[in-house]
């Protein structure tokens, strides 16, 4: 699900490196439609491995006469069915991509991901992540049954159950200073507002060094250990 494969679009268009541009515009306007979000078209050899890509933009404005070969990019970035979705969806957004060829590891053309397969990937992980935060599942539904409902949510409301515990434990231990100084009882909910929108802020950003793959292994210890402090 996570996979590149699970992302893949098997539509797309093909052409011979042998062939004239000329060649190429006759046989595109055969289709009654291209394949949405075409950008370029995948050169493949006989045995179909992929051994460039011909930008649209050098279609139109290379000389008809030219071949295939004379014009295409012999080197294109592609991407494996086994490769992260999140890697690809890192790749799309540094290089401004709107369509990546999906290769064996023969180098055979098995499909395309297009900016469109990454950005409901990047929506789909976003909710998730948002459920996640907020303790809930992505199966959760709001006419679910009350039972359905404590079953989703019960580890996190215990969770929160045994913080409020501790804190009120916490509490109790300095119950003699907040008798002799009043004041701090009126501190109290503005500390807790305090740091839950602090540490709302915190997982936010932390989130979002994720998604934009700021943080790895090293760079997580070292944050792990800033935010304990």
């Amino acid at each position: 699900e996570d996979a590149v494969g699970a992302l893949m679009d098997f539509e797309m268009v093909t052409v011979r490196a042998d062939m004239r541009l000329e060649v190429v515009l006759r046989y595109l306007r055969r289709f009654d439609e291209l394949p949405d979000h075409t950008d370029q078209l995948f050169v493949v050899n006989r045995t179909e491995q992929l051994i460039g890509v011909l930008p649209f933009t050098a279609l139109l404005i290379s000389d008809v006469d030219k071949r295939v070969s004379e014009v295409m990019i012999t080197d294109p970035f592609s991407l494996r069915p086994d490769d992260k979705a999140e890697d690809a969806a890192t790749a799309f957004e540094r290089y401004d991509l709107v369509s990546a060829p999906v290769v064996t590891s023969e180098n055979r053309l098995m499909g395309r991901v297009t900016v469109a397969d990454v950005v409901d990937y990047i929506r789909e992980e976003a909710e998730s992540e948002l459920l996640n935060q907020a303790g809930l599942r992505e199966e959760e539904d709001i006419f679910a049954s009350v039972l359905d409902s404590v079953k989703n949510r019960w580890a996190w409301l215990a969770v929160n159950l045994v913080t409020a515990f501790v804190a009120s434990r916490v509490i109790g231990v300095f119950e003699g200073s907040i008798e002799k100084l009043v004041a701090l009882a009126a501190l109290m909910p503005i500390v807790a507002g305090i740091g839950g929108n602090s540490g709302n802020q915190t997982i936010t950003m932390i989130v979002r060094a994720m998604a934009t793959g700021q943080v790895s292994g090293e760079s997580g210890k070292r944050l792990l250990k800033k935010e304990m402090g």
